[in-house]
């Protein structure tokens, strides 16, 4: 049977959910929450706000040196090219073109670049559209069971990805016009932070959140989090607000589907892990049908689409978005 940990101690999941309006409540007075995987298996995670210690941040400046960046292009759809950082010949032997654009996908906590979150996207834009996808995988970091841990090494991925980026401007012709990051939970922070760290250099053309990670940052300012201030165009897609995602709106557009916290078809979803996982299901789907999520303003602008190979220019401010229950999940307009 599957257990849900309290950093390093076990602890039933049968007996999480015997008692679980009473527990929830106990774990919020103690700084305690639910957070489940992409797999939807749930943990007990410590609210944790000190800072790594010597002995972590030894350990996490050995495990940046393991993200890959695996390239994938029309001719390489499925079969993956690893670009090294700082070897311009492990990116010329691969089918990467600099005229194409680019788009750097990641994952969220205990994910990686194979999981769905990643390769729904990558599959989507590359039916739509001639251009180079880089998918981002920092799962020996991402699969710490301690997600308070993994959440203060986002700063450090961010970085990471900032340094990779920047060796593909300034060596191989990266185009920062052309570039747009994708990231689902904490890797939605992990894209804002590393999009922060390139606008000294070029600011990125788009920068999507998808239902950013809520936990140990809802209370953080645009230097510690994804934020409007991070690319040209910076859209934030809401599928499990105030739950495992941020309710703040943080982009430039902010869409929340079906109100933001809870989705059609999500049946006994009282952690909201369904929900969560439907932030990257709708936006895949919407990269091949741009105008398949039509978004209604709530405060009285014109109304925008959602998601997109491009996103809409005409988003500004929050918008509702209605959604089926059922794949392709798009109403249309």
């Amino acid at each position: 049977m599957e257990q849900p940990r309290i950093n390093n101690v076990t602890r039933p999941l049968g007996d999480l959910f015997t008692v679980y309006p009473s527990l929830l409540a106990a774990l919020l007075q103690a700084n305690y929450t639910i957070f489940p995987d992409e797999a939807g298996v749930p943990y007990l995670i410590k609210l944790d706000l000190t800072p790594l210690t010597v002995n972590e941040l030894e350990i996490l400046k050995g495990n940046v040196n393991t993200i890959t960046f695996t390239l994938f292009t029309r001719e390489n759809p499925k079969d993956g090219q690893l670009l090294s950082i700082n070897n311009v010949q492990s990116v010329e032997v691969s089918n990467w073109k600099p005229y194409r654009p680019t788009m750097l996908v990641t994952h969220g906590w205990t994910s990686s670049g194979t999981s769905k979150s990643c390769t729904l996207i990558r599959d989507a834009y590359i039916k739509a559209l001639d251009c180079n996808v880089i998918i981002i995988d920092w799962s020996v970091i991402a699969k710490n069971l301690i997600y308070s841990q993994v959440a203060k090494s986002v700063p450090s991925v961010g970085k990471h990805v900032a340094e990779f980026s920047n060796f593909m401007r300034s060596k191989l012709d990266l185009r920062a016009s052309y570039t747009t990051m994708v990231g689902h939970s904490l890797g939605a922070h992990v894209m804002g932070l590393a999009a922060r760290t390139l606008i000294s250099t070029g600011i990125v053309a788009q920068l999507l959140g998808l239902d950013p990670a809520k936990p140990l940052f809802e209370n953080k300012g645009p230097d510690g989090r994804i934020d409007r201030s991070q690319a040209k165009n910076v859209q934030i897609i809401h599928t499990a607000a105030g739950k495992l995602g941020m309710d703040t709106a943080v982009g430039m557009s902010d869409f929340y589907c079906n109100g933001g916290s809870n989705q059609p078809g999500c049946h006994n979803d009282l952690l909201g892990a369904c929900a969560h996982s439907r932030s990257y299901e709708y936006f895949s789907v919407s990269i091949t049908d741009p105008k398949g999520f039509p978004g209604v303003s709530t405060i009285g602008r014109p109304n925008a689409y959602m998601g997109g190979v491009t996103f809409d220019p005409s988003a500004k401010g929050p918008y509702n978005v209605k959604t089926l229950s059922q794949p392709p999940y798009a109403p249309g307009g």
